[in-house]
């Protein structure tokens, strides 16, 4: 809409100009200053339609990669989470994360909640349990059973390969490394795994209009990816959010 007026108001000038340029220069004068005239109007519509443009293009071209670059980190955080769920820790490489992938495996597992007698509390109060199942203490317990092993691949990558590419994400001709920290925090005495992966804006954006990538380093707005770069989970808490918005995928 911005445009659409912007156009018809330089246009509405120049037919002005014309008029004026009727009533007041010589007639032999008139085509060479009407031509020059417009010329000047459609350079100056067009650099009006390019200001307008060249915001809108940035941000088709950069949402366009931080959908790619966010699918990569939600890649990055599933693979993780299997591997933390056999090992009890995150991988602290991608080698060591591929490897797992391509060979590691899943329990397969079924959990049965039953009543068992507590022995340890009977004794202590000298009680026994009938042959009825009367009397005495029970106590609530859940019976795991193995029942077979699924690989990992199949089940967090069944059909494709992109867990091969977790450290890089490649856009046309641009590539850039997925940056990737782990290391242990302590919560109440309790050692916990943690993982940060990030993805420098600058490098994704490396190519696009360099003014329009200062003001994107410098947004703080809830529906955009705050700060220079694209972040999956922290070094210092517990947790594996990502710094984007939902309209780029999951960041739960």
């Amino acid at each position: 809409m911005l445009l659409i007026i912007s156009v018809i108001l330089t246009c509405l000038v120049a037919l002005g100009l014309v008029k004026l340029i009727d009533k007041f220069l010589p007639s032999g004068a008139r085509p060479v200053v009407s031509i020059l005239l417009w010329v000047a109007t459609f350079f100056l519509a067009y650099l009006i339609y390019e200001s307008v443009m060249k915001p809108i293009r940035f941000d088709e071209a950069k949402n366009e990669r931080y959908k790619v670059a966010v699918q990569t980190l939600i890649d990055l955080k599933k693979a993780q989470l299997g591997y933390k769920k056999v090992n009890g820790e995150y991988a602290d490489s991608f080698d060591k994360l591929v490897a797992f992938i391509d060979n590691g495996t899943f329990d397969i597992i079924t959990r049965k909640d039953t009543t068992i007698i507590d022995r340890k509390k009977n004794k202590a109060f000298n009680l026994t349990v009938n042959e009825r199942g009367e009397g005495g203490f029970f106590k609530d317990t859940v019976i795991i059973n193995k029942i077979g092993t699924v690989s990992v691949k199949d089940s967090l990558f069944s059909g494709n390969d992109r867990y091969k590419r977790l450290n890089s994400v490649k856009f046309n001709e641009i590539e850039v490394p997925v940056e990737m920290k782990t290391g242990f925090v302590y919560r109440n005495e309790t050692k916990l795994p943690v993982l940060e992966a990030t993805i420098d804006k600058n490098a994704l954006l490396a190519d696009l209009d360099q003014d329009l990538l200062a003001q994107e380093n410098k947004v703080e707005d809830i529906n955009e990816i705050n700060g220079d770069k694209i972040i999956l989970g922290s070094l210092v808490d517990v947790t594996l959010s990502g710094n984007w918005p939902k309209r780029y995928g999951n960041n739960d």
